[in-house]
């Protein structure tokens, strides 16, 4: 048969695809009914570049209902495994429901033969509908994303991948979703892309600012000047080398008796950026040298960056916990979040006792720590 392939990429190589159904006894006792299954999948292992094919080799058609054992198709890819066939098992399972009702789910997937050439590399993994752009959910209600990290040859979860497990053999991984969401019958499409392994960090490494890491998020958060960003991490600025932090206590700003509102108001872990902007923006004295709000933006630590701010209310209470790890001086018993409470009051946390949080009037001291997230 012909084959007509336009190819936008540099390597062209056919991937094997199999569809295992035996992984629930309840196929092969109802092999006569309807099987809500998966069918064969067309995948893509792409690192940046995308393929465009106009003919596949044995074209299969996906969730008509009919069972079939395995299918291959044809995909131009330029992959980190180079000219070796990554084999990809997408496996379902059946889940009871309520009364008779029960469904299969998308659970798990196998990836082998994967070559030391793909060391240091993630493996993204997501799962589409019939002519679906956006990606379906797979796991904790909304995750769409499965990231695999390949560590040398040791394959670990990457971030956001809380609510999944792995199991590992030489060049092979498997990971499980603790709670599938994505219906069987509504995949029909799988990719797994291999990228440039994005660097990690864990609590307590230096951050990109100099600071050190004092959370990581089990799954990114929205985050940035304007919360269009994505962020994983908080640092704390560091109080030993080049541009330490010293602890020490300020007035919250320079406006102290009128409410800045919504745009200040944010408790949630990612929100300290925006409501540090807020604060050195209102009219009548946010820009007051020497302030909280002001001193943290002034801030630019060991690398020189200009994004370090005043925490959040619950950013505030993480680095409480982490109040050791940052080097916080016992001098100080309560410091400042960048949460408005009201038009006189700004919300401190109380880090020599049990943490709790207070309005305190923003004409107060309370001591300061910038952060930054990225």
């Amino acid at each position: 048969m012909a084959r007509d392939k336009r190819r936008v990429g540099s390597a062209i190589r056919l991937i094997d695809v199999r569809l295992n159904q035996e992984d629930s006894d309840f196929h092969g006792k109802q092999s006569k009914r309807k099987r809500n299954i998966f069918l064969s999948l067309f995948l893509l292992l792409i690192s940046g570049i995308y393929v465009v094919q106009t003919t596949l080799a044995a074209n299969i058609s996906i969730n008509t209902g009919g069972p079939v054992e395995f299918g291959q198709g044809m995909a131009q890819t330029t992959a980190c495994s180079g000219a070796t066939n990554l084999n990809v098992i997408p496996y379902s399972s059946f889940t009871n429901d309520t009364g008779s009702s029960g469904a299969f789910y998308f659970s798990s997937i196998t990836v082998s033969n994967i070559p030391s050439s793909c060391n240091d590399k993630d493996f993204t993994i997501r799962a589409y509908g019939d002519g679906g752009i956006n990606p379906l959910a797979l796991f904790n209600t909304s995750t769409t994303s499965a990231v695999v990290i390949n560590d040398g040859g040791t394959f670990k979860l990457g971030v956001g991948s809380s609510g999944m497990t792995i199991t590992q053999s030489t060049g092979t991984f498997t990971a499980f979703f603790t709670t599938p969401v994505a219906l069987s019958s509504t995949v029909f499409k799988i990719t797994v892309e291999s990228g440039d392994q994005a660097e990690s960090y864990s609590v307590g490494s230096v951050g990109p600012g100099g600071g050190v890491i004092f959370y990581v998020a089990p799954s990114p958060f929205t985050c940035g000047p304007t919360m269009n960003l994505t962020c994983s991490y908080l640092e704390a600025a560091p109080t030993t080398g080049t541009n330490a932090w010293v602890d020490a206590n300020y007035l919250w700003s320079g406006n102290t008796n009128t409410s800045i509102g919504a745009s200040a108001g944010g408790s949630a872990i990612g929100t300290g950026y925006r409501n540090t902007l807020a604060i050195v923006a209102q009219a009548g004295g946010g820009d007051t040298a020497g302030r909280a709000a002001t001193v943290a933006r002034a801030y630019r630590g060991p690398n020189n960056l200009s994004d370090w701010f005043v925490p959040s209310l619950n950013e505030l209470t993480q680095l409480y916990q982490r109040q050791t790890l940052t080097g916080i001086s016992t001098s100080f018993d309560d410091f400042w979040s960048s949460t408005e409470s009201d038009a006189g009051n700004a919300l401190i946390a109380w880090f020599q006792g049990d943490g709790g949080i207070y309005g305190n009037d923003k004409n107060s001291l309370n001591a300061l720590r910038p952060i930054r997230a990225f």
